[in-house]
């Protein structure tokens, strides 16, 4: 088994989920990326918290962490667009989307299984300290460690195919190799040293800056719109979205620089 086997079944999965589960087709294909649990992912006690799990952790032995980002299609993009609370779609797409990586994950993991391997996984959202507001399983570190993108200013992690969609990691005692599809050491424009800052003027509340962002400030709007919007939709306690620093931007649907 190696990164294509498991990438291109990823990709068949999400193709085929529409049909499979009723639902509508808001996803483009997948992309993935792996990396050898080296040296490397001791950065994520330095980048994130102190507690944050290494892969071992998950599992004893684990010698690859596997990465991969379900982008958005367009027109589910495009409905969040504009406006000061997210639409109705985007906390819709959110939930159906996290519901299909927690089904994908399982089947990558039943792939590896299959090979003699061993494999575990995360939640692909809400893994995380509702006290610090910190992931302790963050796809998006393990994203930029992996080179599967790079972190924008909007605190998303821009890929190849943007930054506005869903992301799930598992780690595996295969070796799998170094896989990275990003090498550019910037993906962001204003990180890069060019002009943009559009995030931030479409952030409906002052928490995001050049520099940083608001993480207390960013989860109490998040907490309102579920209130407001996504409960009385009949979404889950879980279904925090905004969105509005991914949607629109010369980032959302793909790198606004090149990847190498």
């Amino acid at each position: 088994m190696n990164l294509n086997d498991l990438s291109e079944s990823l990709i068949d999965y999400v193709a085929a989920y529409p049909e499979k589960y009723d639902q509508i087709a808001i996803w483009r294909e997948p992309i993935m990326a792996c990396a050898p649990t080296d040296q490397l992912f001791q950065r994520l006690k330095e980048s994130t918290v102190p507690d944050h799990a290494l892969p071992q952790d998950l599992l004893p032995g684990a010698k690859t962490v596997v990465v991969w980002f379900i982008p958005f299609k367009k027109h589910i993009q495009m409905d969040n667009t504009g406006g000061k609370r997210p639409a109705h779609s985007w906390g819709r797409a959110y939930f159906s989307t996290n519901n299909m990586i927690e089904r994908a994950s399982s089947v990558l993991k039943g792939m590896i299984e299959s090979e003699g391997g061993k494999a575990a996984l995360t939640p692909a959202t809400h893994n995380f300290d509702k006290d610090r507001l910190v992931s302790l399983w963050s796809h998006k570190h393990l994203g930029h460690l992996s080179g599967l993108g790079r972190y924008g200013t909007n605190c998303q992690l821009i890929t190849p195919a943007g930054c506005s969609g869903r992301m799930g990691s598992l780690v595996t005692d295969l070796d799998l190799g170094d896989h990275p599809i990003v090498t550019a050491k910037e993906l962001c424009l204003i990180k890069a040293g060019k002009k943009c800052g559009k995030c931030i003027k479409a952030f409906p509340i002052d928490a995001l800056s050049e520099e940083e962002m608001d993480r207390t400030i960013c989860y109490a709007r998040l907490r309102e719109n579920y209130n407001l919007l996504m409960e009385p939709d009949g979404l889950p306690d879980t279904t925090d979205v905004c969105a509005k620093c991914q949607v629109g931007m010369p980032c959302g649907f793909k790198s606004p620089l090149p990847i190498e």
